[in-house]
């Protein structure tokens, strides 16, 4: 008879850089187990490394005789991996599915998995309620848990020094597909005290396009964690953008963190939940630039705003992440994963 209050729950992922998974891990006081081969983001490796992370995964559970796991999604395998598992062993799982395993198109022909999976789960977490309804019909419990607000560790002599005369905004970027990043980086109509640094790997932005930048506007490359961490705490707003809908920033939870005004993409659950210290765009340049006068007239007001909300965030936080728990280790709900479907 496994003690359900006291049983540890084990956190896993497979994927490399997975804050959210570090925050789960860390707020349950487990280790994280994050079980990643070769290279990250290279879809013709993935066949080999899926095959060697899943060996891995029955490792890790076996070894740490898992009865609980709370696993990652995507990239759904790392959760059949899970499944099985529990299959065998008379475990249980519940699945954080992340935004891209419901809308990028490398997961979307997966769909019919992800639903299976999320049919035989004690509980699929979600970041917004769109996300709860789609799993809720395909008749599997579903909880919305949005990101925790994140500690940020800055470091000692960063890097990079921002102008103190100057009003400070961090772009926060990875240059991936699902950011307007051209309409970022054509930015001029700006206040001349305005200064902006666009962070993440722009190694792909080619030379040409550089020389096009405004003098305002600096590209940072990678950054370290603590570096990173240190431009948030010292800047004075931080924009995050996103073109694909019903996505939840982590670049959002991290201006809240620190504090700062933010600037985002105008999609309706980014609106309900940061409501306060933020202007919203259209991501247009036109719309970007607007926004980034109105933050510098506003600072002192939208500063004010965003510490009463990082205070309201963290409160709301941890009540649904007490639910979660609460659901993972009920009595009443079985032990075996496949009976949880309907």
């Amino acid at each position: 008879m496994i003690d359900r209050p006291s049983t540890p729950i084990t956190v896993l992922t497979w994927d490399p850089v997975c804050r959210r998974s570090t925050t789960l891990a860390s707020q349950l006081g487990q280790p994280l187990h994050t079980i990643h081969y070769l290279w990250y983001r290279k879809p013709w490796i993935a066949p080999i490394k899926y095959v060697a992370q899943t060996i891995k995964t029955f490792v890790v559970l076996r070894r740490e005789r898992a009865q609980i796991v709370l696993v990652s999604n995507p990239p759904p395998f790392s959760v059949l991996a899970v499944y099985i598992y529990c299959r065998l062993f008379g475990a249980r799982y519940v699945m954080d599915s992340h935004t891209g395993a419901f809308f990028e198109a490398k997961w979307t022909w997966l769909m019919w998995l992800h639903r299976f999976l999320a049919r035989r789960a004690v509980l699929t977490l979600v970041t917004n309620e769109h996300l709860k309804s789609i799993v809720e019909a395909w008749g599997a419990r579903a909880l919305v848990l949005e990101d925790a607000l994140p500690e940020l560790r800055p470091a000692g002599s960063p890097d990079i020094a921002l102008d103190a005369a100057a009003f400070n905004i961090v772009a926060i970027f990875s240059f991936y597909e699902d950011e307007p990043i051209e309409e970022m980086l054509a930015v001029r109509d700006l206040p001349p005290d305005v200064r902006i640094y666009v962070t993440g790997d722009s190694s792909g932005v080619k030379g040409d396009r550089v020389a096009r930048l405004s003098p305002q506007v600096t590209l940072t490359g990678f950054l370290s964690e603590a570096d990173y961490a240190s431009l948030l705490h010292e800047c004075d707003a931080v924009i995050v953008l996103c073109t694909r809908p019903h996505t939840m920033l982590c670049g959002a939870y991290e201006a809240a963190a620190a504090g700062k005004p933010l600037i985002t993409s105008d999609w309706p659950e980014m609106g309900r939940y940061f409501s306060k210290g933020t202007l919203f765009v259209d991501n247009s340049t036109a719309s970007i630039e607007e926004a980034c006068k109105l933050v510098r007239e506003r600072r002192g007001a939208l500063t004010r705003e965003m510490g009463d909300l990082r205070i309201e965030l963290q409160e709301d936080w941890k009540q649904k992440f007490a639910a979660c728990i609460a659901i993972a280790r009920a009595d009443d709900l079985p032990l075996d994963p496949s009976s949880c479907a309907a």
